[in-house]
């Protein structure tokens, strides 16, 4: 019999999901490996948008004080501004934060709320935590270039300076190498979508742009006029910026945007011609929204841009892929230690596909709109519209602009599309009521099987927590009203027969769990002897709404049914 792998997984890709799947992992005390092709974490701040959900994973990962520390502080994280020019004419504002309704609103979707922290600030911060788990190994500088599976496992074949390296065997593989991912054209897995959307670049710099947005606390500025035409992202709140636009790979390469062209347009963008700038770096991008036909491959998961390449419209890219990999860790920790069998990770493909679809669609939506509506975006602007913006009918060309604003609010605001999407698989118990209707905008709390379990503050003794704080590790979790005490005994026998690892609580005033506002039972749909049981990743698999017969025989249904213990012989 051949040795095992010195590895359970193997992460191919150091980005923001392939270190959030290692910390996953590490939480679980899975023997881990990261490779990484580049040197370090990333020089550029490409991504910066970390949804009120990722933040909720983070916090049960004990990242999110770090991840909030580092972002833009909130006071300057409020909404969106369209203006001719940072120093021009305001066209018009989308605000989604700073508001005491608005801010009401957020807090009752979640103990996290979206933050931005540009992906050079945010990839230390994860590699830090990463490498602090005691059963993960991190290896940068080192590209895979071929890949073999088998029966017991996969082997790696490497190279580290163009030079071959040692050969890395695991029994699991994630594939996040990024949108061109190497290990996805190894696998020969097709791709569907729009391959180019358009070509863009990215200025990474550095200016004192205070005097401009001191009164005005937003994140990005959309600039509108015939000299410059973009967006800055705030990435500091004041001294360091990027400043992303279409270009025409026909009209200009990317060699053509050199350091002083790149300050003649920032300039031209904020709108003073001797304003001190400073350029970090310059990157050309490309925008595509595709999907991976199949997001697994043997033993072997695409996850992040490796799976689903997404417009930056809406800040889903890398939040889409660290709930890929929430959705996978605790189910691979549950097969490597013999609870559950194989067929469990078949639910990954199942549950993970359609979100990403989802998200792709709704970003290529937001370009789309901003588009046709004559604001551009990220997409090619409308030159005739923007060459009349500072003439003598500027007044109506702009009005033109701000009729055009309300309408792209599912662009920038969007806890419906954050927290209500749901998982229909083999891991999911449907309990046959009808789901809640799903706007992007809007967010409906459901404790449905399949959806994400609403966030509700209770009191353990003298400790407030969330519910989303109970969903950590491979750790399942019995919600039941406070009639409910049959339920938590019956979780604690089948935990014990099965080797799942759970906790179960009464909820209401006098629970276990104290719900000050007794209104716990009305969130989940329960009565007060109902029960919902968690999975690891905070997604409801079960649900009763009031007690039946015998719960030790139904919940052993239930454990076997979501962590497919079926089919075991």
């Amino acid at each position: 019999m051949s040795a095992p792998p010195p590895y359970d997984v193997a992460i191919v890709g150091g980005g923001p999901v392939g270190l959030s799947a290692a910390i996953m992992l590490g939480a679980l005390g899975v023997r881990t490996l990261l490779l990484e092709r580049n040197a370090s974490t990333s020089f550029h701040p490409r991504g910066h948008v970390v949804n009120a959900r990722s933040m909720e994973i983070f916090r049960t990962l004990g990242v999110e004080d770090a991840i909030a520390a580092a972002s833009v502080p909130l006071e300057r994280h409020q909404g969106v501004a369209f203006v001719t020019r940072l120093a021009g004419a305001e066209i018009g504002t989308l605000r989604y934060r700073g508001d005491s309704d608005l801010d009401a609103l957020e807090a009752s979707y979640s103990p996290s709320v979206k933050r931005s922290c540009p992906q050079d600030v945010l990839e230390p911060i994860l590699r830090q935590h990463a490498e602090g788990c005691a059963s993960v190994r991190t290896r940068f500088g080192v590209e895979v270039v071929a890949i073999d599976q088998d029966g017991d496992g996969v082997t790696l074949r490497c190279q580290g300076d163009g030079n071959a390296a040692p050969a890395v065997r695991a029994r699991y593989v994630i594939a996040a190498d990024g949108a061109r991912s190497p290990l996805r054209h190894m696998l020969d897995v097709p791709m569907t979508g729009l391959g180019r959307m358009g070509h863009q670049m990215g200025i990474h710099f550095e200016a004192d742009l205070w005097p401009w947005i001191a009164q005005r606390p937003y994140l990005l500025w959309w600039i509108y006029n015939a000299d410059a035409a973009g967006l800055f992202i705030a990435l500091d709140g004041r001294h360091r910026w990027t400043f992303n636009f279409a270009y025409d790979p026909e009209r200009a390469a990317p060699s053509d945007f050199t350091e002083s062209r790149c300050i003649a347009m920032i300039r031209a963008a904020v709108g003073v011609a001797d304003l001190d700038v400073r350029i970090r770096s310059v990157l050309p991008w490309r925008m595509q929204a595709r999907l991976a036909e199949r997001f697994q491959v043997g033993r072997v998961f695409l996850a992040g841009d490796a799976a689903h390449p997404l417009p930056p419209t809406g800040g889903q890219g890398m939040n889409t892929g660290i709930a890929d990999v929430h959705s996978l860790a605790w189910k691979l920790a549950l097969v490597l230690r013999g609870a559950a069998p194989p067929a469990l990770l078949d639910s990954y493909e199942a549950e993970r596909r359609p979100a990403a679809q989802t998200n792709v669609d709704q970003s290529v939506k937001n370009a789309t709109s901003m588009a046709s509506s004559g604001l551009g975006g990220m997409l090619a602007n409308d030159r005739a519209l923007l060459a009349r913006i500072d003439g003598p009918d500027g007044a109506e060309a702009r009005a033109q602009l701000a009729a055009a604003i309300p309408a792209q609010r599912e662009h920038f605001d969007y806890p419906g599309q954050t927290f209500g999407y749901a998982y229909g698989s083999a891991c999911v118990m449907d309990d046959g009521t009808p789901p809640p209707a799903f706007s992007v905008h809007r967010y409906t709390p459901s404790a449905r099987p399949g959806h994400r379990a609403p966030h509700a503050w209770l009191d353990r003794g003298d400790r407030r927590i969330s519910t989303i704080d109970l969903s950590v590790r491979d750790r399942f979790c019995l919600l039941a009203g406070p009639d409910g005490a049959a339920w938590c005994a019956a979780l604690t026998t089948v935990a014990a027969r099965s080797g799942i690892d759970a906790t179960a609580d009464t909820v209401g005033p006098r629970g276990t769990l104290v719900d000050r506002e007794d209104r716990w039972c009305d969130l989940y749909g329960v009565g007060r002897t109902g029960a919902v049981l968690l999975r690891p990743d905070g997604h409801v698999a079960w649900r009763a709404a009031a007690s039946g017969g015998d719960p030790v025989p139904e919940l052993a249904a239930v454990v076997n049914q979501v962590s497919c213990r079926a089919a075991l012989p």
